[in-house]
């Protein structure tokens, strides 16, 4: 019974990146809102940003709300990317855990700001270039969201988020509301084995001044586990409203409790001639009893470097033992073989 609930559910989702063109063409860059598709969190950014079947962190709010029914305990989850062209995001989730068949909710913010940008004239006078400065102006993203995930069996998990979202460029703005929705099922518990789909920013929005605006529309399956002790394997495919679609490819080691390594690439089918380094990322995380810190950074050839910073808490269980389950250093969940 659990496996038809699962098929049924995954298979659902699977058909929306399946629907014509209309929806899923080759219409590079014609989405607004592209903050959305930045990554958000440092270990997700790490691994290549293949999260979406990843358990127990709260960072997965950002790739498939579903995984906030996996917490053990409730989170809370700061970052800061230092983005290219004076660019910066800051973002912040919080996910309050409930135990067995309790709803799981959680909050989440993203703003992204750009610093002043030199406003630019046309001229008639003939003289220069034909333009001329005339001021400056700013910009800014901001996504605020509400989520609730809850288990519909054991291994089944269903969550959504539902967000308002605003896009302001000088005196020009636009306001959208979307959901997320997404599933995750264990497929083993010996070695952490998850499949996870969601469909993201599914909604509408009000005019740019006078153009329409599309969200960008998104379509996320991946599965990840712990084939070895210590080891952490993500992949997810990730189709959005106007690309080609992408697979992304995480690895994470955490040879001491206290310390991770990861790694990660994205290939994309539609992919920006950034460099050859551009599709990589590499991180680190740190943890210290309830604490832990976690940076990834990704290159862009001649844009830059950006830089991600998370800064985590994970509070302790309400009843303050978990007897029957124990956390893996990659922050999965197994159940104890001695109890």
């Amino acid at each position: 019974m659990k496996s038809r609930i699962f098929g049924v559910c995954y298979i659902g989702l699977l058909s929306f990146v399946m629907t014509p063109k209309a929806l899923f063409g080759d219409t590079s860059g014609t989405a607004s809102f592209s903050f959305l598709n930045l990554p958000v969190g440092a270990r997700a950014t790490a691994m290549g940003q293949a999260f979406g079947s990843v358990p127990n962190d709260v960072q997965g709010l950002a790739y498939n709300p579903a995984s906030l029914a996996t917490l053990v305990a409730s989170q809370i989850s700061f970052q800061h990317l230092t983005y290219v062209a004076d660019v910066d995001q800051e973002a912040f989730m919080y996910g309050d855990a409930k135990r067995d068949d309790g709803i799981s909710w959680g909050l989440s913010t993203n703003y992204l700001r750009v610093g002043d940008i030199t406003r630019t004239v046309a001229t008639t006078d003939g003289a220069g270039d034909g333009f001329t400065e005339n001021g400056t102006f700013s910009t800014y993203d901001l996504a605020m969201g509400v989520s609730a995930a809850r288990p519909v069996t054991d291994d089944l998990k269903v969550g959504t988020t539902v967000k308002l979202i605003h896009e302001s460029l000088s005196d020009a703005s636009s306001s959208a509301g979307a959901i997320d929705a997404g599933i995750l099922y264990r497929l083993n518990e010996e070695h952490a084995w998850n499949a996870g789909a969601a469909v993201e920013n599914l909604g509408f929005a009000s005019k740019f001044a006078d153009a329409a605006v599309k969200l960008p529309t998104s379509f996320r399956a991946g599965l990840s586990g712990q084939p070895f002790a210590q080891w952490l394997l993500s992949t997810d495919y990730v189709k959005r409203v106007d690309t080609q679609g992408e697979f992304d490819i995480g690895a994470e080691v955490s040879p001491r409790r206290l310390f991770s390594m990861r790694v990660g690439y994205r290939y994309q089918l539609t992919n920006p001639d950034l460099g050859g380094l551009s599709n990589f990322s590499a991180g680190i995380g740190l943890r210290f009893k309830q604490m832990s810190f976690d940076y990834a950074f990704i290159p862009l050839g001649d844009l830059g470097i950006t830089h991600h910073i998370s800064v985590n808490y994970r509070f302790r269980p309400k009843d303050d033992a978990l007897p029957d389950q124990q956390e893996t250093p990659a922050g999965n969940v197994l159940r104890n073989p001695h109890s």
